[in-house]
């Protein structure tokens, strides 16, 4: 019973915020619409609807554990219980977000809308360029889009909840050394690590690259259900990973 429960309180915690974020989109497409007819400004949008869905999920993630741990164990609900409910809220929300998208795609194709450029508003179609294909094509593809997204949403929603759970579990003076570290590799180590390359390996790295990990990259890129597994992949470890993090974690004073 405590696990239904905790599902349908983790779920609450967003049932507002999607609507927000759909009526959000609607707002923004009418907006840009009338903008385009009516003004002289040309926006394109471009990437798929998923795409934004990808980063709101992300932000979502990192928003999902800070005030439910405490809540859970005051009521009596353990780690694995709140965590376990965690996952199938991960489901239910990649799952509903994903079928959004592909409806609202759907209809904005339909719709023409000039915003969206020559491109679609399905990111599965536009990743693969699939567009452009016959009628029944291009229906066996939307609706594959729909896995397609939901994988990569439970990925950014998993990886936004790993990253909250990480921090969590530092002291207070850690998370600042590994956020201010997390940053300046973020902005400079792809830079630095291509100095340090050239400078100290005669450019070794980028040998090793370019002849046995672009083709690997090359092939998962090209291939959507190689693409998949890499993400459920990903997925699953981080959900491991967050598990082990947060099963012996006490609430932060």
């Amino acid at each position: 019973m405590k696990l239904k429960q905790s599902i349908r309180y983790q779920l609450a915690d967003f049932i507002g915020p999607v609507i927000i974020y759909y009526g959000v989109v609607i707002a923004l497409h009418i907006v840009l619409c009338l903008a385009w007819i009516f003004g002289s400004i040309r926006a394109y949008m471009s990437g798929g609807l998923s795409a934004f869905s990808t980063v709101f999920l992300f932000i979502c993630g990192l928003c999902s554990f800070h005030d439910n741990l405490p809540m859970h164990l005051q009521n009596g609900v353990s780690r694995k219980t709140m965590y376990t409910a965690w996952l199938a809220v991960t489901g239910i929300v990649s799952a509903f977000m994903a079928a959004a998208d592909t409806v609202l795609a759907v209809l904005i194709d339909l719709l023409d809308l000039p915003i969206w450029g020559y491109g679609s508003a399905n990111l599965f179609l536009t990743l693969f360029n699939l567009d452009r294909l016959a009628f029944g094509q291009t229906l066996v593809n939307t609706l594959f889009s729909i896995p397609f997204s939901f994988v990569l949403l439970a990925l950014a929603m998993t990886l936004g909840y790993f990253i909250v759970v990480f921090f969590y579990r530092l002291p207070v003076k850690l998370r600042i050394v590994v956020g201010a570290c997390a940053g300046f590799l973020l902005f400079f180590g792809l830079p630095g690590a291509k100095i340090l390359d050239t400078n100290l390996l005669g450019e070794g790295l980028r040998a090793f690259f370019r002849q046995y990990l672009e083709p690997v990259l090359e092939f998962i890129w090209e291939n959507p259900f190689a693409l998949m597994g890499t993400w459920a992949v990903a997925a699953v470890v981080l959900s491991a990973l967050s598990w082990l993090l947060m099963r012996r974690t006490a609430v932060a004073r």
